[in-house]
């Protein structure tokens, strides 16, 4: 793609007329639908074909006409309302934080009912490789898409070929008959118009996607859990019958159950507890990596945490073995990007963590700190962190969370998330100084108040009415990021 950014001024006219004659006529070009796919290791043995995912590399210039195309199918699809709330893949203002926000509430909420919530983490076997032309075509004209569209789209998934590169050697070619190419721009929206009705499926319990990984939630008091794991098992049968009639697979192996309460709940788990897909019996498991992170029990996030430490510290330590190569700026740039972006991932999620784990966190910023300014050890942190201008980790989840608050009011995040957030004049019809003041969810357990909306709600109560007033995000961010650094240095006695 650089390539062709560098050469736009030259061939844009002729690219042009390529994307318009392509949507003229229906007709996705031959020499765009060739591939090379190549395998990028998820975790394990290199040598185990099932460890890679196969990714492919398609022809640069058709990824234009594609971004063209996903303009004009997600505009229609947004403004019809087609797609399904429950599904938060690909889609402005979703994100896999957003969804797991969501869920975590969910949770947290029935805790607060002195429920036990069943969460089952579906793996489908190789999805997006799965797809039936015929049925994702029939789909695409259900929601209303044009015959004339359609011939484009018929176009572009058939008459594919690949071959497949690992290192200098490259295997023949063969045709693509089923699925969409994983790499395209288009694959990851068609994929959710495939399973835009799977959401409907389940009766008993509620089902939500982050494009192809789906979990299926039920929340039950202990008394009632063998009618909940019969409610979880025929509405896994209605799923695994849902995925036969389109071509998909349920992967009972790769699926994962967990039972999630309050510690002192959990010793009174029902024993036995277990679903059954497809003739295989899925049993809970203390822990489970759901979307980048590790969940466990009692969403304590002990797990995830110490293995975000773990990673961020064997990180840092190849850094400082080549931190000599690097200015104070290219080594700031290269922490944010593969160690802060890692350590905060899905932080609106688990900021409500221990304090043992926040400290864990703190060393980790501590260290890079010292990276970067070739710091001592034993020396003292805290003016490092003032020379460098970086919140303390406590300081930046606050940052982060008030940063998502401020999308919910301002309309910049997803719906399920916005609609939670009401003011409290609206609510009670009484007047209040502070215009956005928001209306605290009442609860009544130590649980509850570890929701994001309990935790956002009562940050963005606290704030200065100069901020609430502020209307754009940039300017937001960098006002209460000038007030934590205030609160954090006077805190210190700097």
């Amino acid at each position: 793609m650089a390539v062709i950014k560098d050469a736009l001024p030259y061939i844009l006219p002729t690219l042009t007329q390529i994307v318009n004659c392509s949507l003229e006529t229906g007709v996705f070009p031959t020499a765009w639908k060739k591939a090379e796919v190549i395998p990028l290791l998820k975790e394990g043995d290199y040598e185990i074909p099932n460890n890679n995912r196969p990714v492919s590399l398609l022809v640069a210039a058709s990824k234009i006409c594609e971004r063209v195309v996903l303009k004009q199918l997600t505009e229609y699809m947004t403004k019809k309302k087609k797609f399904t709330k429950h599904q938060s893949g690909n889609r402005k203002l979703h994100s896999t934080e957003t969804l797991n926000i969501f869920i975590s509430d969910l949770i947290l909420q029935s805790m607060d009912r002195r429920e036990v919530t069943a969460l089952l983490l579906l793996d489908l076997s190789k999805a997006f490789d799965s797809l039936d032309h015929f049925i994702l075509l029939r789909k695409l004209s259900n929601i209303g898409i044009s015959k004339p569209a359609l011939f484009w789209f018929k176009s572009y998934l058939t008459g594919r070929c690949q071959s497949v590169r690992i290192a200098s050697v490259l295997s023949d070619e063969c045709e693509i008959t089923r699925g969409v190419p994983q790499g395209s721009i288009l694959g990851p929206v068609l994929f959710n118009i495939y399973i835009n009705d799977l959401p409907g499926v389940p009766k008993e319990s509620n089902l939500e996607s982050y494009v192809d990984d789906s979990k299926i939630y039920l929340a039950f008091s202990i008394r009632d859990a063998e009618l909940a794991a019969m409610k979880l098992t025929e509405d896994m049968r209605r799923i695994t019958a849902w995925c036969c009639l389109n071509s998909l697979l349920v992967n009972p192996e790769k699926t994962k159950l967990l039972i999630l309460d309050t510690r002192q709940m959990l010793e009174q788990e029902p024993e036995n507890f277990q679903i059954t897909i497809l003739g295989e019996n899925i049993t809970p498991v203390a822990v489970a990596k759901d979307s980048g992170m590790i969940l466990d029990s009692c969403l304590s996030y002990d797990e995830h945490i110490a293995s975000v430490v773990s990673s961020c510290i064997a990180g840092l330590g190849q850094i400082s073995s080549v931190k000599h190569i690097f200015d104070r700026k290219t080594l700031i740039l290269i922490i944010n990007s593969l160690i802060f972006s890692k350590m905060y991932y899905c932080s609106a999620v688990w900021s409500n963590t221990s304090q043992r784990n926040i400290e864990k966190l703190q060393a980790v910023q501590n260290f890079a700190a010292r990276i970067v300014t070739g710091t001592r050890k034993y020396d003292h942190v805290t003016p490092v962190l003032q020379q460098l201008g970086w919140l303390p980790v406590k300081y930046m989840l606050k940052l982060r969370e008030a940063i998502f608050a401020f999308k919910c009011l301002k309309g910049l995040a997803s719906l399920y998330l916005r609609e939670k957030f009401h003011v409290r004049s609206d609510v009670h019809g009484v007047n209040t100084r502070q215009k956005n003041i928001l209306d605290i969810p009442m609860y009544r357990s130590a649980a509850s108040q570890r929701t994001f909306h309990y935790r956002v709600v009562s940050l963005w109560n606290s704030l200065p009415q100069s901020l609430e007033n502020i209307d754009t995000l940039t300017h937001f961010k960098v006002e209460y990021k000038r007030m934590l650094l205030e609160e954090f240095l006077t805190v210190s006695g700097v």
